[in-house]
């Protein structure tokens, strides 16, 4: 008798078109939705540090005053005194030889103090024509000025009364109507449009110039 051969019954299920495009759905919406979290992670990232840089929450150190600054640039602890703040006056210097100087002198008559620094702005008007003088910016000369090898810092001006001043000086000859004689100065300080006038009698034949601010009323005059 033959033996009859049993083959293995296979089950085929039919998958559900509708079932896989529903899944595939979902597979992509998780995608999204990944993405939209971590973009939305970057943003607040990123917005984050705009935020702490303005609010000044990092750690950056303020650029430090040099000696190489021009001196009128430095501002003291005090701030920058403004023109309306001061009262000017001037008077002849000791001189020296044919060296002659005019000392000007900054009184702060304002209630808050206030600060100088470097170098004011000196023009003479030649009492002959009228011509415009400037004085160089010098450190110091043969009668004073500013201290050599001493850095130039600025000068502190009290409320009601703090003074500082600067000296100018020129070189003189023997025939007065030979050089500019200059009789009318023309002065203002570090950021201010506001100029002083102030009478004088300085015979400048030679190097008009000007020195920075000192403390007090000397002028630095030696």
């Amino acid at each position: 008798m033959p033996k009859t051969i049993l083959e293995p019954i296979v089950h085929v299920v039919a998958t559900d078109p509708y079932e896989m495009l529903i899944k595939e759905a979902r597979k992509i919406q998780q995608r999204h939705r990944r993405r939209w979290a971590i973009t939305l992670a970057l943003v607040l990232v990123t917005v984050a540090v705009l935020v702490a840089f303005a609010s000044g929450t990092f750690n950056r150190s303020a650029p430090k005053k040099s000696n190489g600054i021009p001196p009128s640039e430095v501002a003291g602890m005090l701030p920058r005194c403004d023109a309306a703040q001061l009262r000017v006056s001037g008077l002849e210097a000791n001189g020296a030889a044919v060296s002659f100087g005019w000392i000007v002198r900054l009184r702060n008559e304002s209630a808050q103090g206030c600060s100088l620094s470097g170098y004011p702005s000196v023009r003479g008007i030649n009492q002959w024509n009228g011509a415009v003088l400037t004085a160089a910016h010098t450190l110091n000369s043969y009668i004073g000025g500013w201290p050599l090898g001493k850095a130039i810092h600025p000068i502190d001006l009290k409320a009601h009364g703090g003074v500082a001043s600067f000296l100018i000086d020129f070189v003189t000859g023997n025939d007065i109507r030979a050089c500019p004689y200059v009789t009318t100065l023309r002065i203002s300080v570090p950021h201010s449009r506001t100029v002083f006038t102030l009478k004088s009698q300085l015979e400048a034949c030679k190097y008009f110039q000007v020195h920075p601010f000192v403390a007090g009323l000397s002028g630095g005059n030696l």
